[in-house]
């Protein structure tokens, strides 16, 4: 499913270092301009047809080579592009697992860039800005980018750093928020109706019932091999990382996520599970996602960080999610794809132009996330599209490109519910108008000065976390412990940087 490669592909880029130039950065703050800046053009930019047409070189990310159809979908892209804006579209796909190493030779070599998809963004934006690998395209938006101001605009802010904007945040298709994920024929079977369930105590009862009759099930596992059950299921936003979170939607003080009432709570709840039998004694070390588990029969939940409207479906086994919290959208939910524009570019109008015709056009949209009707997708009678037939153009069903507005539905998304299209956009327009923005919805935190204590800090989260948080060692014992470790290692001067970073951010906001 979409959803989870994603997340798992999110959870291994968690120590991946950035690769880049000289830094010249000295920690500022991030500030937070009062509106995007580029808003406040008008879009009247002319394209000039009169000159020859310029190249644009586009990096997107692939998970491993090229799709051999590529070749296809240029000319039909250059078809349409020399048309609209003058320029033809040379794409260039880039490894997800070595993309810090590609573009860092790129940008140290002098290759040709012009856009490079930053992903996940979040890990990316801060140091590149800094590195000066991509370049600020506040007057390029404002000129060229009509379309993307109407299309991203409120989503502009997660692609901005130190008031300026360095990317083009791409929208997906709706916000995510934790649950807890279950075997349908199970719930069937002991008549559990899943609607019901609103709290982590809400499912002692169900644990109890399915492992006294399914004693060789596994009754709960994290939703990936890399998380933590515990850590699923507390909101917090990290604004960056998780040394000093807002821990509600209203609270502007940075705080330990690790000394909080709802993380000690949580932790304790998983430790009472794990006691009872309910989680697998090799939970913390296994290398099996708890998504795969949980299609294999093994297990009867798992701990969602992937709940929405499609509501957990998965194959072969059918399941059905519910949603424990709201979505409450954080910055870095909207920075998994980023579109930025590389320093060294000799046109960024050109750039910018490009991604504003993707946006405009259903047409380009679907030519590059789903390829060309008929030989990689086909439409069905009831509008969506039936895509299993894309081997030799798979974007692994990433929203890289265009406005997700815009493109048809996928069967294998909107058929498993039992609803229509219509009636899964309705579902999917109702779950977003009850998505809120965390009050840290727009800052991007600089590591930079506290680099060396993050670095310390991962070493101790390593040691501890997905042990407490997995239930498998007594929480009063070592809770103390972890967090002892963490004040040892820095946590506090992290902490520090962060809210002032954070206040100078909010303050600017109010100007």
């Amino acid at each position: 499913m979409k959803k989870k490669i994603l997340l798992a592909v999110l959870a291994s880029f968690m120590m991946i270092g950035v690769i880049g130039c000289s830094n010249d950065n000295n920690g500022n703050a991030t500030t937070k301009p009062s509106a995007p800046a580029a808003s406040e053009g008008d879009g009247t930019g002319k394209i000039n047809f009169e000159e020859e047409p310029y190249t644009i070189k586009v990096n997107y990310a692939v998970l491993g080579q090229e799709q051999p159809d590529l070749p296809k979908i240029e000319e039909k892209l250059n078809e349409i592009t020399l048309k609209e804006i003058n320029a033809k579209v040379d794409l260039e796909g880039v490894s997800l697992y070595n993309m810090a190493n590609v573009y860092a030779l790129k940008a140290s070599s002098g290759e040709k860039t012009d856009l490079m998809l930053l992903m996940p963004g979040n890990q990316y934006l801060a140091a590149f800005a800094n590195n000066k690998m991509i370049r600020p395209i506040d007057e390029e938006l404002a000129e060229w980018g009509p379309t993307l101001q109407e299309t991203v605009g409120d989503l502009l802010p997660a692609g901005q750093f130190k008031g300026g904007q360095y990317a083009i945040p791409q929208r997906m298709d709706q916000q995510l928020t934790f649950g807890i994920n279950m075997n349908k024929s199970i719930l069937d079977k002991y008549n559990i109706d899943f609607l019901k369930i609103k709290t982590l105590e809400d499912m002692d009862s169900i644990f109890a019932t399915v492992h006294e009759n399914e004693p060789g099930m596994t009754m709960i596992a994290p939703e990936v091999a890399s998380g933590d059950i515990a850590g699923t299921f507390v909101y917090a936003d990290g604004l960056g990382n998780q040394y000093g979170v807002l821990m509600d939607g209203t609270d502007t003080k940075v705080t330990n996520l690790y000394e909080s009432q709802e993380w000690t709570a949580t932790v304790k709840k998983v430790r009472e599970w794990y006691q009872k039998g309910y989680i697998s004694k090799d939970v913390s070390t296994s290398q099996e996602d708890g998504s795969a588990l949980l299609n294999s029969g093994k297990v009867f939940a798992t701990a969602a960080g992937s709940v929405g409207v499609s509501l957990g479906l998965s194959e072969p086994i059918e399941t059905k999610a519910v949603a424990l919290k709201p979505p409450v959208e954080q910055t870095t939910d909207s920075q998994l794809f980023l579109w930025s524009v590389a320093s060294s570019s000799k046109r960024p109008d050109k750039a910018i132009q490009f991604l504003n015709l993707v946006n405009s056009s259903s047409e380009l949209a679907v030519l590059l996330n789903l390829g060309i009707e008929g030989e990689h997708y086909e439409v069905l009678a009831d509008g969506t599209i039936d895509n299993t037939k894309r081997a030799n153009y798979d974007n692994n069903n990433w929203q890289m490109f265009g406005d997700y507005n815009k493109m048809p539905l996928s069967q294998a998304l909107v058929g498993p519910t039992g609803l229509s299209a219509d009636q899964f956009k309705k579902a999917m327009k109702k779950w977003n108008e009850n998505t809120t923005k965390s009050p840290g919805y727009g800052f991007m935190f600089d590591p930079t000065s506290v680099k060396t204590e993050i670095a310390a800090l991962d070493a101790v989260t390593e040691q501890y976390n997905k042990i407490i948080g997995n239930g498998s060692v007594d929480p009063d014992e070592l809770v103390k412990k972890f967090n002892d470790a963490l004040y040892s290692a820095g946590l506090q001067k992290v902490m520090d940087e962060k809210q002032r970073q954070f206040d100078a951010w909010l303050a600017e906001s109010k100007e």
